[in-house]
């Protein structure tokens, strides 16, 4: 009767890879059949050991979240989760798994206050994470066609992974939706960065097609470089970089002057025939700082994707709502 296992089995077995068998093997945590005179070619392992171990990590598996999984589920990197796990003083549980790595697991406690850490902090307007992905280079809600001309928009699911919702609500991938069934995006997403000047604001309800008109002429218009955009259950806040822009394209028949207005709630809009003017909600004011200070707010800003008005802002908005709390 087998009484061992290759590294390969031990490596399903404990659901770990085959380096960390050897780590596991160095460290005397299973043990390594003795094999002088190499008459077996394949290294082995008791499985008495090893089918122990098995019990032993099941019986102390930690049933929290993973710190990706978790990342997923809050639209953030799986490094912002490390970094609110070394501020807590909340229990997470660790997992050694043999080879100098750590797993952690969040509890739910722990879980629901990185939650609204991460609510808390922010930022009013969104962040290019929350609506672009690098690697597709694709934003949210962007047009795409098939060859035959049937239309679908780009979106998350539930475990936000980018993809396609089809009218009879199934759900396409993003890459099948490319590689299997040929969807193409219907313009282009980039345009250069222009100089943060203030920003106007619209609130887009999803209940109207106009929003998801007014979405593909932003995106032309002005591309992802020069907007921010938050999406919430019922609307989508879409924050546009103030200033003229020539209009190098067809305003949509839709898109009227009512419409538009009607979506603005901070800052005003002129609109001429081949040029816009976004006037920005916002004053400028100026202020001094220590040298050092703001060197600081400089970087925590970029390491934010935001740019130090916008961060100003965020941190008086909060600064603010703290104090109305303590009244």
């Amino acid at each position: 009767m087998k009484n061992w296992y290759t590294r390969q089995e031990v490596a399903d077995i404990l659901g770990i890879s085959k380096a960390t068998v050897y780590h596991y093997a160095k460290q005397k945590k299973i043990i390594k059949i003795a094999n002088p005179h190499r008459l077996i070619r394949e290294v082995r392992y008791k499985q008495e050991e090893v089918d122990a171990l098995a019990i032993e990590r099941q019986r102390h598996q930690p049933l929290g979240l993973r710190p990706s999984t978790l990342a997923k589920q809050l639209g953030v990197t799986p490094q912002r989760i490390y970094a609110l796990i070394r501020e807590t003083t909340l229990p997470v549980d660790e997992l050694p798994v043999g080879d100098e790595r750590t797993i952690y697991s969040i509890p739910d406690e722990t879980a629901d206050w990185i939650r609204q850490e991460i609510e808390r902090t922010a930022s009013a307007r969104g962040t290019r994470v929350e609506y672009y992905d690098a690697k597709f280079d694709i934003v949210l809600y962007q047009l795409f066609r098939t060859q035959q001309g049937q239309e679908m928009r780009v979106l998350r699911n539930d475990d936000q992974e980018w993809g396609f919702y089809l009218q009879s609500r199934a759900w396409i991938p993003f890459t099948n939706g490319i590689y299997a069934y040929q969807y193409e995006a219907a313009y282009p997403i980039h345009q250069p960065n222009r100089r943060v000047r203030g920003y106007t604001d619209f609130l887009l309800p999803k209940d109207m097609q106009e929003s998801f008109d007014f979405l593909d002429f932003v995106y032309q218009v002005w591309g992802i470089e020069n907007i921010r955009i938050r999406e919430h259950d019922t609307h989508i806040d879409l924050s546009i970089k103030s200033g003229e822009i020539a209009v190098p394209i067809p305003v949509p028949d839709i898109l009227t002057e009512s419409i538009i207005k009607q979506f603005l709630v901070l800052g005003d809009v002129v609109i001429e025939e081949a040029e816009w003017t976004l006037i920005s909600g916002y004053r400028r004011t100026t202020f001094d700082l220590p040298s050092n200070l703001l060197d600081e707010l400089q970087g925590i800003s970029k390491e934010k994707d935001l740019s130090m008005s916008e961060y100003v802002e965020d941190a008086l908005r909060e600064k603010i709502a703290r104090e109305k709390i303590m009244e």
